[in-house]
Order: structure tokens, then sequence, then C-alpha cells
């Protein structure tokens, strides 16, 4: 730490690095170099990502006392070697803490490595209601807080903290900005946390990919005015190392200097990721695509050149058969010159082969129905052959709308290793290809289209209703139902059931066309077991299909709620608690009333006992109802006097017609 008259001032280093999960040696071989750079540079304490050693869903890791050995005994040693250099390391985990997952920080500090969050809940005490509070520690007198949660944690923010050191761990989502690091202050994310508690911040934002997670990088540090000091690039690896003081005004960055949010182009630059780290991730260099003219495998070869080069990327032009008219035979050409003047665009060699005739390899006429289905499955072994041939990942075009719609469909072949498109829906494949012709146009502008759209949307709906059985007269009315739809509409309707979870009514579609609506939803339903035999696919969105897996085997369909009202779990309970609690006040009330009944009769306490019991209540009834038949009795002798049936007590008339007593029991009115 150094003083300068007015306050304190300290080196912070980020490593923004990207390693493959699970390579503990390389990651500690990692951390070990980012801390000797840091330290050249003047830093006292290095911070590394998140979901470094653990990725974004750690699952069975946390349970596997190996692992835990392993990466323990790897940071043991990156602990030793760096002790000369007088620096804190701080390494998120994910681990098992007295049975149960936590994401605690391993602390490299004096050649130990301390669990950092564990050990200070042990100290704290189990029934501490501050166990889990953010845990502080000073260097060279600053405070220093980790957070991983912003919206529980800082609720629970000490007193007294100098420095914020938020670990991001939320995965990229192209609808929320704010997992966009630096790219969300410049609309004023995480700004307020800083020059509300005039503390500086420090945000350790991920880069890579993570099986289906990524992250986009962009690590930042504020001042505590919410200024930002210092930035780090987005989608690359970089150390920032940024001096934090307090009481000096720094150099800050306008607004006009951070990147700004741009949700289809930081999806592209995270799909890109994922191809790359995926390829890695399977010892591949290269990618093979299939090109079939279309706008989503342009697209996607064009991704793979972005991600791993032109000279790694093979383009599969697969001939068509079963061409039987001059129109078709000139489509065909037609196609295949677009496909070949695609690959030129992006300077990729291609491979051309044949597809068999179905019909003599099963010996049997196709029908046309089976024709397409044939057809994709014959792709899809060309494309598995192409690529174990070349030793490349074989890239699969689909799409969100073809996981949601025609997984039945698509299941019974091979689709690829990789679908980069499978958490984006088909309508935004546009939009995407819009960004990317801003660099160069790779996708032909007929392609980058509402009507290129349409009809791969047309191609995915043939493609669900073929996975229909039933009568005629119904699959010409599911035909019809579909046949209506835009493109926005299919995939509006469905990113609100699977993304947002919203219930029949809430959909959009529900309110004009209720039939094409369930519809949709019902092919959703039945596609959940051929979905998980699909390639695996980058999660790039609120919610993706493997975090929304339902059971496979479910005979439901959200059909909405027809005009009734919803019944829920809370109101049924709510409504009990208020049951219970008005027969419990009548309770209470009979008790008090007959407490104050036996004191004014003298009854003793163990006579109200009895009086209280089941038996006791029995007799008491009976007895009261007999009391009231004699008050009664009484009452009709009083009011009809002693004089005689035609008069009072001297035989004058009544002023009065006689009163029925039985109008006005005794008991009832009190």
């Amino acid at each position: 730490m150094v003083y300068d008259g007015k306050g304190w001032a300290m080196k912070l280093a980020l490593a923004q690095i990207d390693m493959r999960l699970g390579d503990i040696e390389g990651i500690c071989g990692r951390i070990e170099d980012q801390a000797r750079l840091a330290h050249e540079r003047g830093a006292r304490v290095l911070c590394v990502p998140a979901p470094l050693f653990m990725g974004a869903l750690p699952g069975g890791l946390m349970g596997t006392a190996d692992f835990e050995h392993d990466m323990l005994t790897g940071l043991t040693g990156v602990a030793e070697r760096i002790q000369e250099l007088d620096m804190i390391c701080i390494v998120p985990a994910a681990v098992s803490f007295e049975g149960q997952p936590l994401l605690d920080y391993m602390m490299l500090k004096d050649g130990h490595v301390v669990p950092a969050r564990s050990s200070i809940a042990l100290q704290r005490g189990e029934n501490n209601d501050t166990r889990w509070a953010p845990p502080v520690f000073d260097v060279d007198g600053v405070r220093i807080a980790v957070i991983f949660d912003l919206d529980r944690e800082l609720e629970m923010l000490p007193t007294g903290v100098d420095l914020i050191a938020y670990f991001q761990f939320s995965a990229f989502d192209m609808t929320d900005r704010e997992t966009a690091a630096i790219a969300a202050v410049r609309s004023g994310a995480y700004r307020k946390i800083a020059s509300k508690r005039s503390v500086w911040f420090a945000c350790m934002a991920p880069v890579g990919a993570y099986d289906e997670s990524v992250y986009t990088g962009g690590s930042f540090v504020l001042d505590d005015c919410g200024r930002v000091v210092a930035q780090a690039p987005c989608f690359e690896e970089s150390l920032l190392v940024q001096e934090i003081q307090r009481g000096v005004m720094l150099d800050a960055l306008e607004d006009h200097e951070l990147p700004e949010f741009r949700s289809e182009a930081w999806l592209w630059q995270a799909l890109v990721l994922a191809v790359r780290d995926n390829a890695r991730a399977r010892g591949a260099s290269r990618a093979v695509v299939a090109l079939e003219g279309d706008l989503p495998s342009s697209l996607l070869a064009a991704l793979a050149v972005d991600a791993l080069g032109p000279r790694n990327v093979i383009g599969l032009v697969l001939g068509r058969n079963r061409i039987f008219t001059p129109a078709q035979e000139e489509a065909e050409a037609a196609r295949c010159a677009a496909v070949r003047a695609i690959a030129e665009r992006l300077h990729i060699r291609t491979v051309e082969r044949d597809a068999p005739d179905a019909a003599r390899v099963l010996d049997r006429d196709v029908s046309a129905g089976d024709a397409e289905r044939l057809r994709s499955r014959a792709l899809g072994l060309m494309l598995e052959d192409t690529a174990l041939e070349l030793g490349a990942m074989a890239l699969s075009p689909l799409s969100k709308t073809e996981y949601a719609l025609a997984a039945p469909a698509l299941s019974g072949g091979y689709q690829g290793d990789f679908a980069p498109f499978g958490d984006v829906y088909l309508s935004t494949l546009e939009f995407v290809a819009r960004v990317r012709n801003r660099t160069s146009a790779v996708v032909p502008q007929e392609l980058v289209t509402l009507n290129a759209v349409e009809d791969c949307m047309e191609r995915v709906l043939a493609q669900a209703l073929s996975t229909l059985d039933g009568p005629v007269d119904m699959l010409d009315r599911a035909a019809q139902l579909l046949g209506g739809l835009e493109p926005g509409e299919v995939d509006g309707a469905l990113e609100a059931h699977v993304d947002r979870n919203r219930s029949f009514d809430d959909i959009p579609m529900a309110a004009g066309k209720p039939e094409a609506c369930s519809l949709l939803l019902m092919l959703v339903r039945q596609g959940e077991a051929a979905r998980r035999m699909l390639p695996t696919a980058p999660i790039v969105s609120a919610r993706s299909f493997a975090e929304r897996a339902w059971p496979y085997m479910l005979a439901w369909s959200d059909l909405g709620l027809n005009g009734k009202e919803r019944m829920t779990v809370d109101s049924l309970a709510r409504a009990e608690v208020r049951r219970f609690a008005d027969s419990d006040t009548g309770d209470r009330m009979r008790g008090e009333m007959m407490g104050l009944l036996g004191e004014l009769l003298g009854i003793s306490p163990e006579q109200m006992e009895e009086l209280r019991s089941e038996d006791g209540q029995r007799r008491l009834h009976e007895g009261m109802k007999k009391f009231e038949g004699e008050v009664q009795d009484a009452i009709e002798r009083m009011m009809g006097g002693q004089g005689g049936p035609q008069g009072g007590p001297q035989g004058t008339p009544m002023p009065h017609p006689p009163v029925d007593p039985r109008q006005f029991p005794f008991f009832s009115q009190n």
C-alpha cells in the first residue's frame, strides 16, 4: 500500500483467462503465470474467474472428493511457488461444505490455501444470522469484500468496506445486458452500487465457453463515484491491473468510450467463442458444415470461419437425388451454384458427394413423406462420414425453432456434434446475419430477408406436421392452422412458452389464435424425448431447453383456463388457514365464556374441564334444550295471565293481541 497524504493506494489485478474445464494442471500453471505478471506491474491482489475450476453448472463435481483433492493439491503448489511474491490470489470454486454445495473462494496466501467462506462461517457459528455474509479481508489496510450474488449479498455487506470484488457467475444471456459485464455499464448498471455506498467496485468477468454456458469477458473497475477507470476487452483474454486510490480523482472513461450492448452483435461473438472452445475441448482443429444454400447453413459456415479460420472449415455439398422434371433439375443446379458461391466468399474448400438413392438402398418405393426424412438422414450419414474422415467437428445448423417443433423428425439420424444456433430462434438469425454482414457481406443478400426466413419456417413446420398421427381431417386442420402463421408469430409464442415460462393465456398468440397456439405447445411437449438426442447447443437465452427439460413421458398440454378462475396451492392454503383461524377464534371465545360462567356460578376447574369434554358437551347441550323449553313454558304462562282466557287480572280485555313466545327463542337470541 502506498500513502499519498490523502489516502491509500493499492493495485488490483483481474486475470481474464479462458481455460478448458478440468485441466487442473494447466489452470494452475496459468494462475501462476498471471500472478507473476501482475506482480511485475505492482499488484498485491490477483482475482481469477469464477467458473475456472467448476464451470457454470458444477453438478456432481461438488460431490467428487478426488476432484476436490486434486484441485486443492494443485492450488497448494501454486501458493507455495508464489509465496515469494508476497501476493494474495483469490480463486473461486464450488465446493461441498458440511454436506451442502457452497460457492467458496480459495485464498492463496503465505504458501497456504485458505477456503475463506467456509473458514469464516465456522468462526461465526452455526446459528449466527451473519454466517453467510460476504467475507471481508484486509490487504495492507484496505478492506476487500468478495461477492458472488449482488441481489442477495449486498444487503449483508458490512460497513467500512473499501472495495467490492464481484465475481460474475451468471453466463451470457442475449436478453440480459448485465451478463455482458462492461457493456452494461453504459446504460447505468453497477454504477449505483459504487456511488451509493462510496466504495470501489471491481467486476471479474469470465471469458470463454464452459460446456453449454458462454461468457463474454469485459472485466472493469469503478471508482467510489461510479466512474469507469479501467476495462478489459470483451471476448478475449486479458490481464487488467488497476491502482485503487482513496481520496484521489483518477482519469475515467467517458460513456462514448465504453462498449454498447447490442444483442445480436454480442450473440455472434458469444457463439464464436462457443464454437472455438467446443472444438478445442473435442480435440478438433477443423469443422465441417453441410451447405444447403439456405440462411442457417450459410450463416453457420460464416460462424465457423470466424471461430476457426477459413483454412479449418470444410463445406460439404451433398447432391440431391429424386430429380424427375426439368424444373427440379434447374432448381438443383441453381442451388449447387449458390452453395459454391458461398464457399468462395468464405474462402473455404468444399467436398462434394452424392447422396444414395433411398429407394435403391431400401429396395422399396419411397413415398413423398419418406423422401424428405430419408434425405435428411442420408445427409447426416454423409456429414458424419466426412467429419470422421477429416478429423473435424461436425456443426449443425439447427435452430431453437427446430429443437422446439421438429425434434421427433430429426432425432432419427445424425445431426452433427454441436449446434451453435440451438438456443437461437429461426427469425432471429436474419438479424444476426445482418450484423455479421456489416463486417463483410459473406451471407448472400437474398438469404438475409424475411422471405428466406419464411422458406425455412415452412420447412420446419412441414417436418413438425410429419410427426403427427391421426385422422386425415385432423391432420389437414393442423396444416391449415400452422400454414397461416408468420415466423415472428411462431417464434414469439415459443419464446413466451419456453424462455419466459408463461401460461397459455399469457402467450400473445393465444388471444387471437388459440387453436394454433395449443398445437404449437403440444408439438413442443411431444418432442421432449427426441430433443435429448439432438446435438448439444450453447446457452444464450433466458432459458434453454437444457434448463427447461420436462418429463419426456408427460401427457399433459397447456390449454389455458378457458375463463375459469385460477386455482393455486397458495390460495387453497391461505383459505384453509383462514378457516382454521375462524374455528380457533370460536373455540377460544367459547372457552372464555365458559370460564366466566364458571367463576359466576362457582364451578371448580375440575368440573369445568368435565364440561369441556365431549361427553360433558353432549350432556350440557341436552340440559340446555330442556332448560330452554321450561323457560319458554314459563313465559307463556306469564304472558297468558292468571285471570282467565278472556282478559287480564281484573277480567279486563287485553290491549294487544297475545304474543307467541316461540317467535323469540331465548337461547337463539342470546
